[in-house]
């Protein structure tokens, strides 16, 4: 019986060529590296909840203003003593518990004998039904002995731009922010308190996620391409062995029969079917090169935020003299364009900007709606304009209302976005990149739980 393994080696021989070895070898490196990486990521994950399973219950350490290695007492159970800053507390904003939108209170606490703080999270507190209604929860006066876990604050998840540090609502839990912000000296962890301190906030901290699994499915993801990779290059790289001509006869192959029926694979037939499999694989290595090495430090957005607020109460009329009040709005996110009595350029650009913005949204578009306020000297919107803006909702106020609401100051016209509750969230100009504008839109409304 003619063995099968003689038999390939008759009509084929391996002849690698050298650009899409190279290519392999390129990929093969990359794609390794990757899997290393994810590994040791895996290994760092796993040190980090061994050492979460060793400290959590520990008896707790007595904190001092030398107490600095974040590492050694990450999730490490303290006590600390000493008096509350309640003038530079923050409440950390979009914080969500058992499905309620809220903040988490965050006071500093003056180390005793010390001139070093610790910023300590209380706890969560439900946010009102207005934005601008904050949680009142001063903290304990006097001297306090706080118990709790020694973390740090969650890597930044969205940030519509750097935290001022004017008002106590903060999108991010940023110590160097903060520290820069109140001029105090910070230690570089938080604590999250435990026990009952009979102030009404909620203090349930689940166990942290330390993402192995995820880590350790990239792994085998990156390891598998690498595995895919040498498989197709073996197999792309056996060749049909050539027949020596002998006039108009084929030379017979080891095994007696003829290769005149033979037909070899077209050229370049293997080298596409490489550049499929490098293409296939290639949009998952630059998406991970771009995320990780080119990441920026800050999610910073486009439009300015202002101070968290309601909305003013502005009334007016529509084109057709019915009564008009921003309130009515609400339930939605909207793109407010404020403009003067004439509808120049300016004004133009601003209402064309708003509608691009929303149509990129695709299907959440329905969540926004498009208004546009004028001074009720102006004329009645021109027929072509309104025609061009299908939806758009068209008002006219008194001057003196619309200089309540935040346009730039010398601006003819101004774009506002308020959020479904009616509170101000972002300012535009009246020429903003649309682009940058949806991406605005596109974030919000992703995180968004309302409207």
């Amino acid at each position: 019986m003619p063995n099968p393994i003689g038999l390939f080696l008759a009509r084929k021989r391996f002849r690698p060529t050298l650009w899409p070895t190279l290519g392999l070898a390129l990929l093969v490196a990359a794609t390794v590296g990757l899997g290393n990486w994810q590994r040791h990521r895996v290994a760092e994950k796993e040190a980090l909840r061994k050492q979460y399973e060793l400290t959590a219950h520990q008896p707790p350490l007595e904190l001092t203003a030398a107490s600095t290695d974040v590492a050694a007492l990450r999730f490490r159970p303290v006590r600390a003593s000493g008096e509350f800053d309640a003038r530079r507390q923050v409440l950390i904003d979009n914080k969500i518990y058992a499905g309620r939108p809220g903040f988490d209170v965050v006071t500093p606490l003056k180390l005793a004998g010390a001139e070093r703080y610790v910023l300590v999270d209380r706890g969560w507190a439900a946010q009102g039904a207005h934005r601008s209604e904050l949680p009142q929860a001063p903290p304990p006066a006097g001297e306090v002995r706080v118990e709790g876990r020694i973390n740090l604050p969650p890597a930044h998840y969205l940030e519509l731009r750097m935290d001022a540090g004017a008002g106590p609502v903060r999108q991010n839990l940023d110590i160097d922010r903060i520290a820069a912000a109140t001029g105090v000296a910070l230690l570089p962890f938080v604590i999250e308190q435990s026990g009952d301190a009979g102030d009404s906030l909620v203090r349930d901290w689940p166990p942290p996620d330390f993402g192995i699994d995820q880590h350790r499915a990239y792994m085998v993801q990156w390891y598998s391409l690498a595995g895919l990779g040498i498989v197709l290059w073996l197999a792309l790289n056996w060749r049909a062995r050539e027949s020596r001509i002998v006039g108009a006869r084929a030379l017979p192959a080891r095994d007696g029969s003829s290769s005149s029926g033979s037909s070899p694979r077209p050229p370049g037939s293997r080298r596409r079917l490489l550049l499929v499999a490098l293409v296939a694989v290639s949009p998952i290595v630059a998406s991970y090169v771009t995320y990780y090495g080119f990441a920026p430090s800050k999610r910073v957005n486009y439009g300015e935020l202002l101070d968290t607020r309601p909305a003013p109460a502005i009334a007016g009329q529509y084109p057709d003299g019915k009564p008009f009040a921003l309130e009515e709005l609400r339930g939605k996110w909207v793109l407010l364009v404020v403009t003067g009595p004439d509808c120049g350029d300016a004004c133009r650009r601003a209402l064309y900007a708003t509608r691009v913005a929303r149509k990129i949204q695709g299907g959440a578009q329905d969540r926004i709606v498009r208004a546009w306020l004028q001074p009720a000297t102006a004329p009645p919107p021109p027929a072509e304009l309104l025609a061009g803006h299908p939806g758009l909702v068209a008002a006219r106020a008194a001057p003196l209302e619309l200089t309540r609401l935040p346009i730039d100051a010398g601006s003819t016209a101004g774009i506002l976005l308020l959020d479904p509750r009616g509170n101000l969230v972002l300012r535009y100009g009246d020429d903003p990149d649309v682009e940058r504008l949806a991406k605005d839109l596109e974030r919000l409304l992703r995180v968004s739980q309302i409207g």
